[in-house]
């Protein structure tokens, strides 16, 4: 069956009643924020009401609708990850695998049921933040295999196999490997794997990504289509899944793609690392956070107590070229140190648009002010230029936030 045409249905709780509150903020194209309560949403228009007058706003001049703050699964839960082959992603507290079906327990507490079709990779202990980054990696070199994933004694392994089905119990799964030339089938325990990577990809046909909804545990969901009315919102995303999540679950719909790009969201033309601080574990430490601070457990970036959800968090030495094509007109970010993250020293920050100094920020350990937003023209720029660098001869004890670090058209 095509992917385009699976269907997976969510029932997240109660439906939507009339008489729950349906405020959000919108911010828009034009950089305005906008509150009031969501009268309806389709793929052209979003209706606002604000008091006693409508607004009418097409979707294409929206950037955002905030309804809640983003939450996280939670950090003492234990929780897999489920992603489709749209790139959504759902955090499930169990799952199983029965025939071509996985039927799954949201963490915030829906019972789904997926097909086989529309799976990409199930990663268990997905809030183990050591297993994640290994698992992001895993899956961007093996994409289009299906792969064995096993820990055995703190040792990861990926065995290279072609997966089958489940059980009716959905505890074991079919699986093929090539021992010695010779192909060998058997039944895999699912409780005992690391993860399972499958070789299918989306269809090349399926429909474009309008937006993002994020919910009030961050599952990221991938939309292609969007409604808005009194049962609350549905979604179907370029699989061909169908969701449907009542008001109170819904934290966020992002419209920025193609209007603007946060640089986490971008891949670089360039990385470059080092350091010059060589005792024991300090040489090989992580330059580049995404989304999130060098606090670990995906604590927010931070920044004179405001928190960040989008943003970079950069140890010195770090080097970033981003080929931007000329199609973007402003780059911005709130540029300092963290609030939760020991600093010593001064860390300097230097920005590029084709071999242009654009702008050069020095921030210290000592300032009272420990961060200041940064605006710069970048129209017709092909090539974005981020330097993060020592202000002495030591890197150990800097780093720089990049908070909502962005390039907009």
């Amino acid at each position: 069956m095509p992917v385009r045409r699976t269907f997976l249905i969510l029932f997240l709780g109660a439906a939507f009643s009339a008489g729950l509150a349906r405020a959000a903020e919108v911010s828009t194209l034009k950089g305005e924020s906008l509150k009031g309560e969501v009268d309806s949403i389709s793929d052209k228009d979003l209706v606002l009401n604000q008091g006693d007058k409508k607004l009418t706003l097409p979707v294409t001049d929206v950037l955002k609708i905030d309804f809640r703050e983003l939450g996280k699964p939670g950090a003492m839960a234990t929780y897999s990850d489920i992603e489709l082959v749209d790139g959504t992603v759902l955090h499930c507290s169990r799952w199983a695998l029965k025939k071509n079906e996985v039927e799954a327990t949201l963490v915030a507490g829906a019972t789904v049921k997926v097909p086989l079709a529309v799976v990409a990779n199930i990663l268990n202990n997905a809030q183990v933040e050591a297993s994640r980054k290994d698992w992001s990696s895993r899956v961007a070199s093996k994409r289009g295999t299906d792969v064995m994933v096993v820990n055995k004694e703190g040792i990861v392994q990926g065995v290279d196999c072609t997966w089958g089905e489940g059980d009716e119990a959905g505890e074991t799964i079919e699986v093929t490997v090539t021992i010695t030339g010779e192909a060998v089938t058997g039944r895999r325990k699912l409780a005992g794997l690391q993860g399972l990577i499958f070789k299918r990809t989306l269809d090349p046909k399926a429909p474009p990504v309008v937006c993002k909804m994020l919910d009030t545990v961050q599952d990221v969901v991938m939309v292609s289509s969007v409604s808005y009315g009194d049962k609350g919102l549905t979604v179907s995303t370029p699989a061909g899944a169908r969701l449907e999540f009542p008001a109170e679950q819904v934290a966020r719909l992002d419209y920025t793609k193609g209007k603007l790009d946060y640089l986490s969201d971008l891949e670089p033309l360039t990385l470059i690392t080092r350091s010059n601080v060589e005792d024991g574990d300090k040489a090989e430490q992580q330059h580049v956070y995404k989304d999130v601070s060098m606090k670990g457990d995906r604590a927010p970036l931070t920044l004179g107590s405001a928190t960040y959800s989008k943003g970079l968090a950069l140890r010195p030495y770090t080097e970033l070229i981003y080929d931007l094509k000329g199609e973007y007109r402003e780059f911005s970010a709130v540029v300092g140190l963290d609030d939760h993250i020991g600093a010593t020293g001064e860390t300097v920050l230097v920005i590029e648009g084709d071999g242009t100094v654009l702008e050069t920020i020095k921030i210290n350990s000592t300032d009272k002010k420990k961060f200041q937003k940064v605006t710069r023209n970048i129209k017709d720029v092909l090539r974005l230029r981020i330097i993060v660098k020592s202000g002495d001869e030591f890197d150990l004890g800097k780093h720089l936030d990049l908070a909502d670090a962005k390039v907009s058209k």
